[in-house]
């Protein structure tokens, strides 16, 4: 499913104590207001968080909005939507619902001591979770069978929210789980993966009943993250939206996480930020331009669709100031997404993720870190799992923490014999049962380090941008290794005189090199690079410079040629996507640098523009023209190599090829 570009998430969670819901609701000016700001999608409600319905419910009378002062406010959204040419999928709240969480509290997630979850009912808030797996799984597919019934040929989507793996054991989960030999008592672990097959189960009979009614409906479940949890019910889902503010629970590096994993599951992709300064239901705010800006634009160079949060006040009315914002990033959107849409990413690696698949939000501060460095590199790689083909990847990159088993192992080994190369640091692709890695990684663990911090010391091919031979520290523990059979020792590293503690230490951080004995730190063979120390998740914590070159020159030496290079700033974001349809490839580069002037929030109040940046490519084809769209002043090529003026915040590279 090919999605509308830009579109809007219309929040409307509206409590019973406010009174004239949708009072001063005008059709006309509604979708006026939403086309004007080229909008082509605007997701509106059916069920809210609060537990209330917005149109006139024949099943369910006594949910229908206690206040709603227009009776069918629903099906006049969609309607007033469709007469401008904006379609309007429709939401459906699951596991946060107010209003059933204190009518039925026999529907509610339990835990094992026999408390709901979520905060106490003496707390304001929606946030006690619904069990999918109760009865309660009646009431949602009966509510949301209304609305298909409602809407018929009108229905363009569903909006599924708050869809995610809860462990629960409230009297239906025991039950099933007695009935299938789980031990909900004493096995954590079985209880969580009980839960991941609910609510995968769930999605699958919400799907089967929509597409019963509207087979070309769209239709997605949120959970606030998309991650190797959503492989296993792939099949539930037209597409995908990447909720993902600045604020809350993501920040700005969850969302090229994110976007880099979904992109390679064969769906259509959005982005999702919001309007608001912080979150959700921060009803009177404006996010700056230039985040907006960065936001969407960034969702654009994946080659997504954009969607932005908003939330209706409770009369009804869309405030104008904050379409006049979504409209001027919008309109710009609306200029350039030619060059992304659609498109298929160029990539040269793969960094595969530890996350677990079990759980949402468990992005593991390994990948975290990862990503934040690769992405200062410029490398063009995707997100993967274990399960994926890794065969079209030049290059693996396994984080500090990805242990392999034996099959995982005998994965790697093959890539390895098929011509790909890999990169691992820490305990990358080392099998936690037999503690060793594959033989073609010429390596032998011989457990934790014993003395720590390490100092290593670049030479050859590593050095480039370094000291050679200055000891550069690596503050987190690492493995102590040997090489053997293929393995040869590419770095080494010094030991300090004694690891700090309370009976023994020197100044203020840690005691100094003692100069001694030289230690591998990192063996190569003919297409492996291990480093023994975890320095992804060094990077996280700390992000020194002497790591990311490191990294940089072991890519190099992994992979050669590199399909983009730049001398801007680290600042700089760049991605390539090609759109062989067109016969050309596209070079997306942003140039926006979050500032954390608050306590909290990461925020940007300008374009940042850089000048004269220098782009070194390597495609995979020869490009005979390259000019910047949508303007088009054409710019010399000579060699692969090309000169920018200037970047204002965001530039578009068209590089036509034969």
């Amino acid at each position: 499913m090919q999605l509308a570009s830009r579109q809007v998430h219309l929040d409307f969670h509206s409590s019973e104590a406010i009174p004239g819901i949708g009072a001063d609701f005008d059709p006309a000016a509604f979708a006026a207001t939403v086309r004007a700001a080229a909008i082509n999608s605007m997701t509106v409600f059916a069920r809210c968080h609060h537990g209330w319905v917005y149109y006139q419910s024949e099943r369910f009378p006594g949910i229908v909005h206690p206040h709603l002062a227009r009776p069918n406010l629903l099906v006049e959204q969609v309607e007033a939507l469709h007469a401008v040419g904006v379609r309007a999928p429709v939401y459906i709240t699951v596991q946060w619902d107010y209003h059933v969480a204190t009518t039925h509290p026999e529907w509610l997630i339990r835990k094992p001591d026999g408390s709901h979850e979520g905060p106490p009912f003496s707390e304001p808030g929606f946030y006690q979770s619904l069990c999918v797996n109760s009865g309660y799984f009646d009431y949602v597919s009966e509510q949301t069978r209304e609305v298909c019934e409602l809407l018929g040929d009108r229905l363009d989507g569903i909006f599924f929210d708050i869809v995610g793996i809860r462990p629960c054991v409230c009297a239906a989960c025991r039950r099933e789980m007695d009935e299938r030999g789980i031990d909900w008592r004493q096995d954590a672990g079985a209880v969580r993966r009980f839960a991941k097959f609910s609510i995968d189960r769930f999605k699958q009979r919400m799907s089967a009943l929509v597409r019963s009614h509207r087979p070309d409906a769209s239709i997605f479940y949120n959970a606030g993250h998309v991650g190797p949890c959503t492989r296993a019910s792939h099949e539930a889902y037209t597409h995908y939206e990447l909720e993902s503010l600045p604020s809350g629970s993501w920040g700005y590096l969850h969302f090229p996480v994110s976007a880099r994993y979904a992109r390679t599951l064969g769906h259509d992709a959005l982005g999702m930020t919001g309007k608001f300064h912080t979150e959700w239901g921060d009803f009177h705010s404006l996010k700056n331009q230039a985040a907006l800006e960065f936001e969407c634009f960034r969702m654009l160079s994946f080659g997504f669709a954009a969607s932005v949060g908003d939330q209706l006040e409770p009369r009804g009315v869309l405030q104008k100031p904050t379409y006049d914002l979504i409209g001027s990033v919008y309109r710009q959107l609306a200029e350039r997404e030619a060059w992304a849409r659609p498109s298929v990413p160029l990539v040269e690696a793969a960094l595969v993720t530890s996350e677990p698949v079990d759980r949402e939000h468990a992005i593991p501060e390994t990948i975290f870190g990862a990503v934040q460095l690769l992405d200062e590199l410029g490398l063009q790689y995707d997100i993967v799992d274990c399960a994926a083909d890794w065969s079209r990847y030049p290059l693996l990159i396994l984080p500090d923490d990805l242990r392999c088993d034996a099959a995982m192992q005998s994965r790697l080994s093959r890539y390895l014999r098929s011509g790909g190369r890999v990169l691992a640091c820490g305990l990358g692709g080392c099998d936690p049962l037999s503690g060793a890695w594959p033989a073609e990684f010429g390596a032998r663990h011989l457990g934790r380090e014993e003395l720590w911090p390490s100092f290593v010391l670049p030479a050859g091919g590593l050095a480039r941008d370094l000291v050679e031979g200055n000891p550069y520290v690596i503050y987190l523990q690492g493995e102590a290794i040997a090489p053997v059979g293929p393995g040869e020792v590419l770095l080494e590293k010094e030991e300090p005189w004694f690891t700090r503690t309370a009976a023994r230490f020197c100044s203020h951080r840690y005691t100094p090199s003692a100069h001694g004995e030289r230690k591998p730190a990192a063996i190569r063979t003919a297409n492996t690079i291990l480093f023994a120390h975890p320095l992804f998740s060094q990077y996280r914590e700390n992000a020194p410079r002497w790591v990311k070159l490191l990294i940089r020159n072991t890519i190099d030496l992994l992979l050669g040629r590199r399909l983009v290079r730049h001398d801007g700033p680290s600042t700089l974001t760049v991605s390539l996507l090609d759109q062989p349809q067109q016969s050309r490839a596209a070079l997306h580069l942003l140039s926006y640098v979050p500032v954390r002037k608050s306590a909290r929030i990461d925020l940007i109040e300008e374009r940042t523009r850089v000048r004269d940046v220098t782009v070194e490519l390597a495609l995979p084809y020869e490009v005979h023209s390259a000019r910047l769209v949508p303007g088009g002043l054409e710019l010399p090529l000579t060699d692969g190599r090309l000169t920018i003026p200037e970047i204002d915040g965001y530039a578009i590279v068209e590089l036509a090829y034969a």
